[in-house]
């Protein structure tokens, strides 16, 4: 562990080997803060984020290196890492956007469209709102009006209507 300059305790990585084994430590791992991870629960039932849409969120993170470069894994790459359709994950990708936690940027490489990259600066945003809230802590009683405030940054998603119901099944 070490120290960064702001003197906010850094995992340096070194205890991965400890706690996974070197197999897996070997493989890397993400930094995923855990407001993200308690999201839904500081927000209104209206808006909480079913299980594919917070874990598309967190994929997404997982691929987020440096603040300045935009993460860009493709919807087939986030559709295998997820176990879902490529439909799905662009049905939350959507719900995603309309509540306002992340934009989709278009990408070219050399001229040709690439797979989007994702912003997800309003989710920072957001998730550094709810930690001045509730700063150091993770509540397990949350007031609904607390909840109704933080809510009160996300847009209503619109209806969407039901897909086919073979898209509903997991990629294999």
């Amino acid at each position: 562990m070490a120290t960064s300059g702001s003197g906010v305790a850094v995992n340096t990585g070194a205890g991965m080997v400890d706690k996974w084994g070197p197999n897996v430590a070997e493989r890397g791992f993400a930094q995923v803060p855990n407001y993200l991870l308690l999201l839904n629960q500081f927000i209104d039932h209206e808006f909480r984020l079913n299980p594919l849409e917070l874990l598309l969120l967190v994929q997404i993170a997982g691929t987020w290196w440096k603040k300045g470069e935009l993460p860009f894994p493709s919807m087939r790459t986030l559709a295998k890492r997820c176990g879902s359709s490529e439909r799905q994950i662009l049905r939350a990708m959507n719900k995603l956007e309309e509540l306002g936690l992340i934009k989709r940027v278009s990408r070219r490489t050399k001229g040709i469209i690439a797979s989007n990259a994702y912003d997800l600066m309003p989710l920072v945003e957001m998730l550094q709102e709810i930690s001045k809230m509730y700063p150091n802590e993770f509540p397990r009683d949350i007031s609904k009006a607390a909840r109704s405030e933080i809510s009160s940054r996300l847009r209503k998603p619109q209806d969407q209507t039901a897909g086919d119901p073979e898209d509903e099944g997991v990629a294999s």
